[in-house]
């Protein structure tokens, strides 16, 4: 009697610490993307708090928060910058202005609150070289429709992931194409004969392995890949030029956790959590002290001299159109 006693009470022991547990529920938080798991690691570290990984890309977290906007279960998401835009403008975040605020570039934030930059990206050609077979390692987009790449390459599916979504809408200016998107949907249809898959789950650990030989991605994944787990991996700018992607944040409209969530935001674009994010070769929206080192591991800027910014407000209008006709025209 005694022992069943002492069980009960230890299971009831483990269930108040389990509701006292405080939490904040971040879609799209997956630990290999711009080093989340270190910086939720840190963040539990430093405060107790925990916040889960959650391998929602930048679409599926929207369509979840949409889904969800009656009874919200997330606390704040992040995505790529269009996909963030998007769903300010459908109403799925409320307004908060973190901690910093005022020292991001009005280009990168919401004057309302609603959205904002905790760091950069830009679509690169990641290549695992001992993958490839002998192969060259190709230095353009024009390289990746060539038939020795054939069942080698993968991006992420556009309908899913941000940056998989940033690639298709981007590489029509890329190509020089106009509103009308042709130049970019003509380049996608002739890569399809070398796309061995539309990856709707991060392919991180796949490129390390090597069993993809070329992800269409962003560039401080294959930096990270290559630097911090020292695989044979080589970060490409593409020779035609490359799109600059701001990762954007926003406090769910009806967060069940707000006053941790905001603490969470706040600590985000901090000293800690911005250094943390460039140990994966996102570039920080603040400005911060790199090690020595790591900045040298940083491409030179002369890589990105064709890189093109687009417009966020522009790339979110068009964001359901462009994800339908890939979904019709090229998805398999």
């Amino acid at each position: 009697m005694k022992k069943l006693l002492l069980t009960a009470l230890g299971l009831l022991a483990a269930l108040v610490a389990h509701a006292q547990e405080k939490v904040v529920i971040q879609y799209d938080c997956i630990p290999n993307y711009a080093n989340w798991g270190g910086v939720t690691a840190a963040y539990m570290k430093e405060t107790g708090v925990r916040v889960p990984p959650d391998m929602k890309g930048s679409s599926a977290a929207m369509a979840a928060l949409d889904a969800e906007k009656a009874n919200p279960q997330a606390d704040c998401a992040y995505y790529s910058g269009a996909i963030g835009y998007q769903a300010a403008t459908k109403g799925l975040h409320q307004p908060y202005q973190p901690k910093g605020w005022e020292k991001i570039p009005d280009s990168l934030k919401d004057p309302e609150g609603k959205w904002w930059t905790v760091h950069t990206g830009h679509i690169a050609i990641l290549v695992n070289k001992s993958a490839l077979g002998g192969k060259p390692v190709p230095r353009s987009f024009a390289d990746l429709l060539k038939p020795e790449y054939k069942g080698m390459v993968v991006y992420d599916d556009p309908t899913i992931q941000g940056t998989g979504f940033t690639f298709v809408y981007g590489i029509n200016s890329i190509m020089g194409g106009g509103a009308d998107m042709k130049a970019g949907f003509d380049y996608l249809k002739k890569l399809d004969a070398n796309v061995v898959n539309y990856a709707k789950e991060n392919s991180y650990n796949d490129l390390l392995r090597g069993e993809i030989p070329i992800w269409i991605n962003a560039d401080g994944n294959g930096l990270k890949a290559q630097w911090v787990d020292k695989a044979p991996i080589e970060t490409v700018i593409a020779s035609e030029g490359t799109v600059v992607m701001p990762l954007v944040m926003g406090m769910v409209a009806g967060a069940p956790h707000p006053e941790e969530t905001k603490k969470y935001l706040d600590w985000c674009l901090g000293d800690s959590a911005q250094k943390l994010m460039a140990q994966s070769f996102f570039r920080p929206v603040m400005k911060v002290d790199l090690d020595a080192d790591l900045q040298k591991q940083f491409p030179p800027e002369s890589n990105y001299a064709k890189a093109i910014t687009l417009p966020l407000n522009e790339m979110a209008a068009n964001a359901d159109a462009v994800k339908a006709r890939w979904s019709k025209e090229i998805k398999r």
